[in-house]
């Protein structure tokens, strides 16, 4: 389970006193035991195409093996554990192409289903939930609807084998007329009988004097069938329902692709926290200390994502969930785009009470306070938490409040989205919220307004969280 990336602040990690050691540990174990429980059943199914074939269908659909959720429900198993907290899901899948034992192709989907968790206890954090088989069930009949399309545009004209009965299959619509589908050629009449098809007795007749005599032969419309091809009968499918399983198949991968790009979309639009760190390779161990040899905590998956906290030479310090933290080494993740590649933070202009807080999430949004100047406007919000045990003045707040109302001007002014101010929360019992628009943000950074007087200007709520009790 990877941490949300909430914000740039590293965190300062103070060694705790020997009675208070147990719960960390506890804590650790917790969460690694919730792991095991999430982890989700593979689905599998088995193709008729060779494996080289399902292969080539599989690598083609990689890039949309993952991605953002647009919800939860209907994606993973609740069981007894409600949805209450949950939110941006995200889901990874990993596929395995074997070799049947009893002929063809078998393919094994896994997934796994991560969302971010707000709980009010404070331990916070990317949660894994157990998929209820709908992501991998989706990956498998868009295989199958790709192996079934390559069949068809292959060998068109060719017999086409039912795939195997089971209740995946939805009833099938009626074929439109004027569809693109390979037909297989009708038998060409008979133009040398010269017997009315409708009489039966006589055409039967007829045709067995041909066929005793040797006049001139006739192609059987309806020849007799034996008790082996009418057994076998059932395993093909006749052409219409050849054309009525395309045109589904082909509306399936159209809803399909439909919802691909809803998720992209979706996933384009979502503003992602801009320090966490990315796993590369399966197996890396996060250990308690930055030294070779100390205990491991977790086991992180490739393309797993942490916050960075700290960093300390080739170690980095991360966040695993909550208050548990842990370390990595440098060149087993992929460091954000906000650092160089030695890995020190290209922005560094963080100020001295940085590890009082840190940055839980950002996003924009419409205000939803009562604030005159940004009623109803479009705001970037910051939440801010306290980083655990600290305790801040609300002049510590203030400052910090201020470092991040102008480095968020500065984020909106350099990229192309419009803000009309910038929304500070403090997420605490004795937390508050700061708003200022961009055009007092824009006098401070100027230097056109005093601090006394851009105060003044913005939303303090309530104001006795901010107000100083000694000079700033």
């Amino acid at each position: 389970m990877a941490s949300a990336r909430p914000g740039r602040a590293a965190a300062v990690t103070k060694l705790p006193s020997l009675k208070h050691c147990a719960a960390p540990f506890l804590f650790a174990f917790l969460i690694i035991i919730g792991h095991a429980f999430a982890q989700t059943k593979p689905i599998e199914r088995t193709f008729s195409n060779p494996v080289s074939e399902v292969q080539q269908v599989v690598d083609d659909l990689k890039p949309s093996t993952g991605g953002r959720l647009p919800i939860l429900e209907g994606f993973v198993d609740v069981g007894d554990q409600p949805l209450k907290g949950y939110e941006h899901g995200y889901f990874v899948c990993t596929l395995q192409v074997l070799a049947a034992p009893s002929g063809g192709t078998s393919v094994r989907v896994s997934s796994k289903i991560t969302a971010w968790y707000t709980d009010p206890e404070g331990h916070s954090g990317y949660r894994e939930l157990s998929s209820n088989g709908h992501v991998e069930t989706d990956l498998l009949d868009r295989i199958e609807d790709a192996l079934a399309h390559k069949a068809e545009t292959h060998s068109p004209g060719s017999t086409i084998r039912l795939p195997q009965p089971g209740p995946l299959y939805a009833p099938s619509p009626a074929p439109q007329p004027g569809s693109n589908i390979p037909a297989t050629p009708a038998p060409a009449p008979n133009t040398n009988s010269s017997q009315p098809e409708g009489n039966s007795s006589s055409s039967a007749s007829a045709r067995g004097e041909s066929s005793s005599t040797g006049n001139a032969p006739a192609t059987p419309s309806r020849p007799a069938k034996s008790p082996s091809v009418a057994a076998g009968a059932a395993s093909v499918e006749s052409l219409e329902s050849i054309q009525a399983r395309r045109i589904a198949a082909e509306e399936k991968a159209r809803q399909v692709s439909a919802d691909i790009k809803g998720l992209e979309e979706i996933q384009k639009n979502q503003v992602r926290p801009v320090d966490l760190v990315v796993v590369k390779k399966p197996g890396v161990a996060i250990l308690s200390k930055p030294e070779e040899g100390a205990q491991v905590l977790f086991t992180a998956d490739q393309e797993d994502e942490f916050q960075i906290l700290d960093l300390e030479g080739s170690w980095v310090h991360v966040q695993i969930s909550g208050a548990s933290r842990g370390w990595m080494r440098r060149s087993q993740v992929e460091m954000p785009s906000g650092y160089n590649a030695a890995g020190v933070k290209a922005d560094a202009a963080s100020p001295a009470n940085a590890d009082l807080f840190k940055v839980a999430r950002e996003e924009t949004n419409t205000f939803s306070g009562k604030w005159e100047p940004l009623n109803g406007k479009t705001v970037r919000v910051v939440w801010i938490e306290p980083v655990a045990g600290s305790s801040s003045s609300a002049a510590e707040k203030r400052k910090f409040a201020k470092y991040l109302l102008l480095k968020a001007y500065k984020d909106m002014s350099e990229s192309q989205q419009k803000v009309d101010g910038v929304v500070i929360v403090f997420d605490s019992a004795d937390g508050g919220q700061i708003a200022a628009t961009m055009e007092d943000l824009k006098a401070l950074q100027s230097g056109s307004i005093t601090d006394a007087a851009f105060w003044q200007a913005c939303s303090l709520d309530p104001p006795e969280s901010f107000q100083p009790s000694a000079k700033s």
